[in-house]
């Protein structure tokens, strides 16, 4: 049975969307209906990650880009939405497809029936392909980035890379916490530092962490096949390894050590 999250604003739409996932494959389970960022933010923070999310891009407080700013998503997601401006935006997350309101059930059925040809595919060959993608991401940042210059009030403050324990998104800004504990925000995207950082010393987390290998103090094993991060500073906010980040997670920790 697959499990299947649905967030979307509008009731209407909420509704016809279950019924009609339900009349495609009646062996799916509907866990819940969300209808804003903050509603599906607090759902994925207190429950077992779904197989499966249909997600709209426009909320009523935000876009659905806010929830992957605050919390990891460790499933695949379908994209749903009455415009396709935000397309390539969502094929950069854990995209599978994109439908386009009003949602057609042949359109769905071909997007559910990829849904499961995916989940098919055979496990160890998306570890082996996330592995050499690691390894590939090492070779190519040969000389990286050993001192920043930071802003802070009316001043620029240089730091280190070795200073940063962990960077993070708040309120949809960079601010990394030091080895000291105090806190700076930083003006360029996780992205751009996870390119930037040396690989041997730091780790994309998730959509939410880069972390240092210095600061992690503890791992715990965590429900779903999930792994828990416990680091010194702390951070308020939990630092989760997805499933399928684990055994790359794990070979960057042992290798590097």
């Amino acid at each position: 049975m697959t499990r299947i999250l649905i967030i979307e604003d509008e009731e209407p739409a909420g509704q016809y969307l279950t019924q009609l996932i339900q009349k495609i494959d009646p062996k799916t389970e509907i866990l819940d209906v969300l209808e804003s960022v903050e509603n599906a933010v607090c759902w994925l923070g207190n429950n077992p990650v779904p197989d499966l999310i249909f997600l709209d891009v426009q909320l009523g407080d935000g876009t659905c880009f806010q929830i992957f700013e605050q919390i990891s998503i460790g499933c695949p997601v379908i994209f749903t939405t009455a415009h396709d401006e935000y397309a390539m935006r969502a094929f950069k997350l854990n995209s599978i497809d994109y439908l386009l309101k009003p949602i057609r059930q042949e359109a769905l059925k071909f997007s559910l029936d990829k849904y499961y040809q995916l989940n098919e595919e055979n496990a160890i060959t998306k570890v082996r392909y996330l592995e050499e993608l690691m390894h590939s991401q090492i070779l190519n940042r040969k000389n990286p980035r050993r001192s920043f210059l930071v802003p802070y009030r009316d001043k620029l403050i240089p730091l280190k890379d070795i200073d940063f324990a962990w960077l993070t998104i708040r309120n949809s800004v960079v601010v990394t916490t030091l080895h000291d504990d105090r806190n700076f925000v930083l003006d360029k995207s996780l992205e751009e530092l996870e390119n930037q950082l040396d690989p041997a010393n730091f780790f994309r987390a998730n959509r939410q962490f880069i972390i240092s290998r210095q600061c992690i103090t503890e791992i715990e094993l965590y429900f779903n096949g999930r792994l828990l991060v416990r680091t010194s500073p702390s951070s308020s906010n939990q630092i989760l390894i997805s499933k399928e980040r684990v055994p790359v997670f794990k070979k960057w920790f042992e290798e590097q050590a």
